[in-house]
């Protein structure tokens, strides 16, 4: 028979058990990370490598129509032909191969009209009126290019066309004769590019949008350009527009969140699109295929982000301090995580070069590395774990939910601790499912003090502390403030 002590020790033991067991996670999406590139010059494999070692499975290589294409187009040719002589294919064969080398999945994106193929002309050459028909062709020379059956080059399954066409700086034109005409006009190059590209292999996936974030002067917004393209109206219940038959045909939405924000900021101009806007997003996309106004594979459509950041604060000195960024990067993959996005591509893995005398707030020191005077010679950012094995912990009156992804999103068994002014005590244990996503509520009787802080171990790493104080939204430029 057990003693009065030994029974009060056996009574506690159980009520230590009870306040610490968690909610089984139920089967949960995956949270597949991507860098958008790993540098904006030169890239290397020690670059994919280091993308590949951030716990990221996808990257973003941009093939420059401009620079594989001559610069006069000949008179006799086949541009549809990856072997044309007329190509030159080299450098963007040493990124697909590298990427594939590095254990990573690259999402090709077709981008940049020699000036023979635009329609019309701009100071910034590439972006005007690029003619939909010679881009299906060279589009078709790429996808049998990287079908894997083409020499000994590797197979190429995701693909995009173009890049942020509802932003002036990347396509024209916007407006013609006061009207909105760049949905238009991008719908016939989306439709024209997927037709080739998943007539090469219909296993091909094609991700359509990937549209800036904010409507600003001369732009379309990204809420507005995607209904015009889909031939949607309404902003609560989106319904199909009667007599617009439109259609546009992609696999995969793509849009690029950036906020002037916290993780769950919403954007300040209608029809914007941030981070926190995301589900305006996916109930756009749910409406309009049931309405029969996106050709593509499977019932729903996959939501991807292909580019999002904030820069650090230092080097930028606009940018967001350090402790605050980490908290943010992983709960930023987390609002995304709930809002249904599946991909989730950061730029970049390297701080950008700056021109001398350019203001911070015009340049990217949004990498997971500090630049180097060599990439060999690039620093790791306290970020870059934040990214690589992201934990989140929100407390409640009587628990704690918590989330995560693995670093390399391997299932697994998840240990969860947390400290309050003192060592570092259990909170309880879980299990990362087989995309390494695991979510849980623990109950516990923290006290009334909602300090403190939450971190996960998986294996023999460990994640960084995530804060259980709540921390209101800001005012912070992903591209920092300007000083």
């Amino acid at each position: 028979m057990l003693s009065v002590g030994r029974r009060l020790g056996f009574a506690l033991a159980c009520l230590v058990f009870i306040l610490t067991l968690s909610v089984p996670a139920a089967e949960a999406r995956p949270m597949v990370t991507g860098v958008t590139t790993s540098d904006v010059d030169l890239q290397t494999q020690l670059g994919f490598d280091r993308t590949k070692a951030a716990g990221a499975n996808f990257t973003r290589i941009i093939i420059y129509w401009s620079s594989v294409a001559p610069e006069k187009e000949p008179q006799n040719w086949d541009p549809t032909d990856p072997a044309d002589p007329n190509y030159d294919w080299d450098y963007y064969d040493s990124l697909v191969e590298m990427s594939m080398n590095a254990d990573l999945t690259p999402l090709v994106m077709l981008y940049s009209a020699p000036g023979w193929a635009e329609r019309c002309r701009d100071s910034v050459p590439g972006i005007c009126n690029p003619d939909p028909a010679a881009f299906a062709q060279f589009s078709k020379a790429a996808a049998r290019r990287y079908s894997g059956r083409f020499m000994d080059l590797p197979r190429v399954r995701y693909w995009e066309p173009w890049n942020e066409p509802n932003l002036f700086l990347f396509f024209k034109p916007q407006y013609l004769s006061g009207k909105k005409t760049s949905p238009i006009l991008y719908r016939e190059l989306l439709n024209r590019f997927a037709a080739v590209v998943k007539g090469e292999d219909q296993s091909n996936l094609v991700v359509g949008g990937g549209l800036a974030p904010n409507g600003v002067p001369g732009a379309v917004a990204p809420m507005d350009f995607a209904r015009r393209l889909l031939c949607m109206r309404g902003r609560k219940k989106p319904v199909r527009i009667p007599g617009c038959s439109g259609r546009a045909h992609f696999d995969i939405w793509a849009t690029n969140p950036y906020t002037s924000g916290g993780p769950t900021h919403k954007a300040y101009g209608t029809d914007n699109v941030s981070l926190g806007n995301l589900p305006e997003v996916r109930q756009l996309l749910k409406a309009a295929k049931a309405a029969g106004k996106i050709r593509g594979n499977g019932r729903a459509v996959p939501l991807w982000v292909t580019e999002f950041s904030w820069d650090s604060k230092g080097p930028d000195p606009g940018g967001v301090p350090m402790n605050r960024l980490t908290r943010w990067t992983s709960e930023a993959l987390f609002r995304a995580w709930q809002s249904g996005v599946s991909k989730f591509f950061w730029l970049s893995l390297r701080d950008w070069p700056r021109a001398e005398g350019l203001p911070f707030s015009e340049t990217i020191e949004s990498g997971l590395y500090f630049r180097g005077p060599t990439l060999e010679q690039d620093k790791p950012k306290k970020v870059l774990k934040a990214f690589r094995f992201p934990a989140v912990a929100f407390r409640k009156r009587t628990s704690i939910f918590v989330w995560g992804r693995t670093p390399l999103s391997t299932a697994g068994k998840v240990i969860l601790t947390y400290r309050q002014g003192g060592g570092w005590k259990r909170l309880g244990v879980t299990k990362a499912n087989r995309h390494g996503v695991y979510r849980a509520t623990f109950r516990t009787k923290l006290g009334r003090n909602r300090k403190g802080v939450v971190r996960a171990r998986h294996g023999n790493e460990l994640s960084l502390p995530f804060p259980l104080k709540r921390e209101r939204d800001r005012y912070q430029p992903p591209f920092g403030k300007k000083l």
